[in-house]
C-alpha cells in the first residue's frame, strides 16, 4: 500500500476524516495542508530528501483568508504537480462536477480517480485507494454518470436540444407542437416530440421529465 500520502483540503473537519479513513489502510506516513502553495513545498521537500509522496488527494475549491496565495485552487495545484513529479498519483475529492472542469481533470492532467462530496464519499475514498494502487481509475457513480452523458450529447438534435430549452423555460410537452407550428420548425408532430422525449430520456438515464431538464441542465446542454 502507499507510502506516504499528501491530503490538500482547506476544511478541517473533511481533512480529518480522510486522514483517519487513510489509518485503516496502514499508511506509513499521512501529510495534510490547507493550502495548494504549502503542498506544492512538501511535495517538493519530499523529492529533494529522495523519500516522495506517492499519492495527492486534493480538493479543488480553496478558500481566500488573509494568506497570500501563488497557487489558489486544486486544478492549478494539479498542473504544477504533474510539472514537479509526472508520476505521483492523485485522488480529486470535491464537490465539482461541471463536465467540462472534470473532463480537462482527465483529459489533460490524467488523475487517477475522481470522488465526489457526499453520502458515500469514503466508501468511494476506499475503493479508489485499493483501485488507484493497483493502476487502474476510478470515479464516484455521479461522476461516472455525468461523463457517460458527456458522450451522449453528440447523440442530441438542434431539435432535441430546442425541446429541452422549452420544457425548461416553462412550457407543456403539449403546447411544445404548436410552438414549432407557429415558428415553421420541422418534426414538431406531438407524435414525433414524444417519441424524441422517449429517446432522451434513454440517452441520459432519466425516468421523469424533470429528471431529464435536470440532468442536461447539468451538463450543460441547456
Amino acid at each position: 500500500m502507499y507510502k506516504k500520502v499528501l491530503i490538500a483540503e482547506d476544511q478541517q473537519t473533511i481533512s480529518k476524516g480522510l486522514k483517519s479513513s487513510l489509518e485503516t489502510f496502514g499508511i506509513g506516513k499521512i501529510d495534510t495542508t490547507h493550502y495548494c502553495d504549502n503542498a506544492i513545498l512538501k511535495i517538493k521537500a519530499a523529492l529533494k530528501k529522495n523519500m516522495p509522496f506517492d499519492l495527492l488527494i486534493t480538493d479543488l475549491s480553496f478558500k481566500e483568508d488573509h494568506h497570500s496565495r501563488d497557487v489558489k485552487s486544486g486544478t492549478e495545484l494539479i498542473e504544477q504537480v504533474k510539472k514537479i513529479q509526472p508520476d505521483l498519483r492523485i485522488i480529486v475529492f470535491s464537490i465539482e462536477n461541471r463536465v467540462g472542469k472534470v473532463k480537462k481533470l482527465l483529459d489533460e492532467y490524467f488523475i487517477d480517480a475522481y470522488i465526489s462530496k457526499g453520502r458515500r464519499e469514503f466508501e468511494d475514498i476506499k475503493k479508489a485507494l485499493q483501485i488507484v494502487f493497483d493502476g487502474g481509475k476510478y470515479y464516484s457513480d455521479s461522476i461516472s454518470m455525468l461523463l457517460r452523458n458527456s458522450r451522449n450529447i453528440s447523440e442530441v438534435s438542434n431539435s432535441d436540444t430546442l425541446i429541452l430549452k422549452l420544457l425548461a423555460g416553462g412550457l407543456k410537452q403539449k403546447q411544445i407542437p404548436e410552438y414549432f407550428k407557429k415558428n415553421n420548425i420541422p418534426s414538431g408532430s406531438k407524435r414525433s416530440i414524444e417519441y424524441r422525449l422517449q429517446e432522451l430520456k434513454t440517452i441520459f438515464g432519466a425516468e421523469t421529465l424533470p429528471q431529464l431538464i435536470s440532468i442536461t441542465k447539468d451538463i450543460g446542454l441547456i
